[in-house]
């Protein structure tokens, strides 16, 4: 049982832990979609753009190699001639390079503008598409970025490539240097290229998350940050599974409790009563399981205890049928003959005594019978149960009962022991009293209901023991019902017993 309890609670932790873990990776996607949808997409902008600046370098270098292999003549200005040229703007070439216009003029901007650049051996310009901004014989350390100067100066082999922007005075810009192949000319000309610098200008843009996403895999640093997400996300698993621990063992261990308590009355232990462990739902649960408990245990007691009363009248009715049908008519029919041999022979006091006696003892009998045939309430009301045992009295026994009966309201257990009063209260009067006239009322007054039983019998001593009388359990009744028993009586002047309830 305890082994079946303890699966189903690791169940409700297990998917304690499931439910922190899914929560927390939507969380994190979430905002690694946000971020990715901000930082990628500028990465992936970059990375083509850089790509389109790489093979202009490239394709310039060629052809610079080609057509000037003695030198670039002066005033030359690279670039396409005739194309608009937009500051701030690259735009790509139909062959998948970077369109790089030729601006012989002045450029009216200070913003950077897409430019191809021709370096010396000795480190002066000797060309490019825009000679206002990179004129010609000037050192291009001082005109170029410093990235690209150290390209220049780590040697023609040296490729610089960076998939990120550089800053110069006009702005941010994407650049390569790259080294042109020269002519085998033992000494060649100042005006000869060794380098071609390209630049573009860059700035980050919007474009599809998704579009950005199926990219990741192509680029080289980019990746690195994927992997990373994903390093994030594996990470969140323990981490989601700790926190789950931590935030359900105090839950499931109150789970656990009522668990126990449930499969304990189950059982048949209404006895189990759970502490409030808190003022959430849990705790709430606990204290209607208490109290749930104690009225279901309080239930079955009242259904035992009815059942015990029912099991106990029924023994009583079979009794008294059994009485009614033998004694009974024995006594009867021993009174019958002692009242005809009384009539054939008047002056015999024997058969006087016999029929005395036997009349006695048939009397007793009634009142035995009417005790053992209790008025049953059948949801018709006290003063109507108690009518009928007026009524019983009367035409059993032949005693005189004068009825005063309100319609009361009370609840069901004073109505049963106010019912075994008068039962009994009658029974005393006729007989051990032998009462032949008795007066019965009920009456509420002042949130009390007032029984009272009068006879004109023998009396007794109230202050006197008076065993097998039944007054014991009188009181005993009224005094779990939280009322008072008054009784007035004497020798040879009759009895009164009055009852006083309190009634909500």
């Amino acid at each position: 049982m305890l082994d079946r309890v303890r699966r189903r609670a690791w169940g409700l932790s297990g998917r304690l832990i499931a439910s922190y873990i899914l929560v927390t990776l939507a969380v994190v996607v979430l905002v690694e979609a946000l971020v990715l949808g901000f930082q990628v997409p500028s990465l992936v902008n970059g990375t083509q753009l850089q790509a389109q600046v790489d093979a202009a370098a490239k394709s310039y270098g060629q052809q610079l190699s080609q057509r000037y292999p003695g030198g670039v003549p002066a005033g030359t200005v690279l670039g396409v001639p005739g194309q608009s040229a937009q500051p701030g703007l690259a735009r790509p070439a139909p062959d998948g390079t970077l369109a790089v216009p030729a601006i012989p003029g002045p450029i009216h901007s200070d913003q950077a503008v897409t430019a191809v650049v021709a370096v010396g051996a000795d480190g002066t310009v000797v060309a490019s598409s825009a000679p206002s901004r990179y004129p010609l014989g000037r050192a291009a350390a001082s005109e170029l970025p410093a990235p690209a100067t150290a390209a220049i100066a780590g040697g023609p082999a040296q490729i610089y490539l960076k998939a990120g922007s550089v800053p110069t005075p006009y702005g941010s810009v994407l650049m390569t240097v790259w080294p042109v192949r020269r002519a085998a000319i033992s000494t060649p000309p100042a005006s000869a290229p060794a380098y071609v610098y390209v630049q573009a200008p860059w700035a980050p843009r919007f474009i599809s998350p998704i579009r950005a996403w199926g990219e990741l895999g192509q680029l080289g640093e980019t990746g690195q940050l994927l992997s990373g997400q994903y390093a994030l996300l594996i990470a969140i698993v323990p981490v989601g599974v700790l926190f789950g621990l931590l935030a359900s063992r105090r839950l499931v261990r109150r789970v656990r409790r009522l668990d126990r308590a449930a499969v304990a009355v189950a059982d048949g232990d209404y006895t189990v009563a759970l502490p409030v462990s808190g003022r959430d739902e849990v705790g709430r649960l606990e204290a209607n399981f208490t109290t749930m408990t104690r009225q279901l245990g309080s239930a079955l007691a009242a259904e035992r205890q009815r059942a015990t009363g029912d099991a106990r009248a029924a023994e009583r009715a079979r009794i008294a049928r059994e009485v009614h049908d033998a004694i009974s008519q024995h006594l009867f029919g021993l009174r019958m003959i002692a009242a005809g041999m009384r009539r054939a022979d008047p002056g015999n006091q024997q058969v006087c005594a016999i029929e005395r006696i036997s009349e006695e003892a048939l009397r007793d009998m009634q009142a035995l019978l009417t005790e053992l045939r209790p008025a049953g309430l059948d949801g018709a009301g006290l003063a109507r149960a108690l009518r009928e045992i007026c009524a019983a009295y009367h035409d059993r026994l032949g005693v005189t009962v004068d009825a005063s009966l309100d319609d009361v309201t009370v609840p069901a257990a004073v109505e049963h022991a106010l019912l075994h009063i008068i039962q009994e209260a009658c029974t005393n009067a006729v007989r051990h009293g032998h009462a032949r006239r008795l007066t019965v009322s009920m009456a509420r007054q002042d949130g009390h209901v007032e029984l009272a039983v009068r006879d004109t019998g023998t009396g007794f001593d109230p202050a006197a023991p008076h065993p097998g009388s039944g007054l014991a359990h009188i009181r005993d009744r009224v005094a779990e019902l939280g009322g008072t028993v008054d009784i007035d009586s004497a020798p040879g002047c009759g009895a009164a017993l009055t009852v006083r309830v309190p009634v909500p």
